[in-house]
């Protein structure tokens, strides 16, 4: 399931990159760029909807397959034709392409979820979370590096760019093709018994206060996380200190490792103080940097705190995958994951926008204070209503420590 997850994160990596560099070469506007882009992300959500209720029903595994097949089909929809209409039907119905280059990506991911804890015994499930978070975003290093590959054909094989990158959307669908079989391959553990195959109703599971509440929660650290994307965080650094693209391409990629390197920390981290006080404590640093960035007056220390916060910013993913797939009952993850994709979801989607306008109509500094503070929120919010919730393994650990100090 890793393997098959690092082949889709590096293809759709790899697309993301150039897409709308694709789009504006072919003759589209940036607005109409943004509105594919709009397109797909609401496809996304709408599978990934559907999910919660048929997840179950037809089998993750069949699922996982089908869906994947389904979004190499877009590769082969924009290889295949240039007209706008026939792009933006493709786009919805196999929306996955990921073409916003980041948030959650439709139907694949909380299946994805909601099936590697059955793939290990409970006190691994942390451990797996964490090496699937690093092996994706080494995939999405290596796909931004591929990215370059159109140039590559021009020379090589002779063909115009716009050919070069028609070629990367055939070779996006056969990696799809290939990280399809590898989801074939997966064991049937991951499916409920055919005879419990059933649709679910979240509304009426026994954990659904749960789900809500955990959906509720983590769509304010979405939302939250949206406000200090990317590419505001380059041009904030161009302005105040007058970085060079490449200086920033740099800082964004050593950020992106520090983050993969901090995933294994907090699994063993989660092992001796608990998921949940990994998920709130190892957060705070990341707040705090949030809030220092943007009165940092020498680049040096900017780039330091900004390092610094991307150690920190990711170590409560792998926790966070795991906690939430301990609390509830095996036949109500995809549910729980479900419903946590498609509220992240659509909570981001305006988010770019008002970071935008919070830049222009109060200060550059403005979306990382508002990141800060809708931060604090999620993590006293998780506390308060999480801090006597814990995972059957942590229940069982404790319980057996008081038994040898009984004895």
């Amino acid at each position: 399931m890793i393997s098959a997850r690092a082949l889709r994160t590096f293809a759709q990596t790899s697309i993301s990159v150039f897409f709308a560099i694709y789009l504006t070469q072919i003759g589209y506007s940036v607005s109409q760029t943004g509105l594919l882009v709009t397109i797909g992300s609401a496809g996304s959500a709408f599978f990934a909807f559907l999910i919660v209720f048929v997840g179950d029903a037809f089998g993750r595994r069949r699922l996982l397959v089908a869906f994947t097949l389904l979004t190499g089909a877009t590769g082969v929809g924009f290889a295949l034709s240039d007209q706008y209409l026939l792009l933006a039907i493709t786009t919805f119905f196999v929306g996955s392409l990921a073409i916003s280059g980041s948030g959650p990506r439709g139907p694949i991911q909380p299946l994805e979820t909601a099936s590697l804890p059955d793939t290990t015994a409970a006190e691994h499930r942390t451990d797996l979370f964490a090496l699937s978070g690093i092996v994706e975003r080494g995939a999405r290093v290596l796909g931004s590096l591929a990215a370059a590959l159109p140039a590559v054909f021009v020379v090589v094989l002779g063909v115009t760019e716009i050919q070069g990158f028609k070629v990367m959307f055939v070779g996006y669908a056969m990696i799809m093709m290939g990280s399809a079989g590898l989801y074939w391959m997966l064991s049937p553990a991951v499916d409920r018994p055919l005879e419990r195959h059933r649709f679910t109703n979240p509304f009426k599971l026994p954990s659904r206060r749960t789900i809500f509440t955990m959906a509720a929660i983590v769509s304010v650290d979405s939302f939250a996380t949206r406000f200090v994307f990317f590419s505001l965080v380059a041009l904030w650094f161009k302005t105040k200190f007058g970085f060079e693209l490449a200086d920033v391409s740099y800082l964004l990629a050593a950020s992106t490792v520090l983050s993969a390197t901090s995933l294994w920390i907090a699994a063993r981290l989660a092992s001796r103080i608990g998921l949940l006080n990994t998920i709130v404590f190892t957060h705070i640093p990341a707040v705090v940097f949030t809030f220092a960035l943007p009165f940092a007056p020498w680049a040096w220390l900017a780039v330091l705190m900004f390092l610094s916060r991307g150690f920190f910013s990711q170590m409560d993913t792998a926790p966070k995958n795991s906690y939430t797939m301990a609390i509830v009952n095996r036949d109500e993850r995809t549910a729980m994951a479900g419903v946590n994709n498609v509220t992240q979801a659509t909570v981001g989607t305006a988010v770019p926008t008002l970071a935008a306008v919070l830049w222009e109509a109060v200060s550059i500094s403005a979306p990382f204070i508002a990141a800060g503070l809708l931060k604090s929120v999620y993590l006293t919010w998780m506390y308060l209503v999480f801090r006597n919730v814990r995972p059957p393994e942590e229940v069982e650990r404790r319980e057996r420590k008081q038994r040898s100090a009984d004895a």
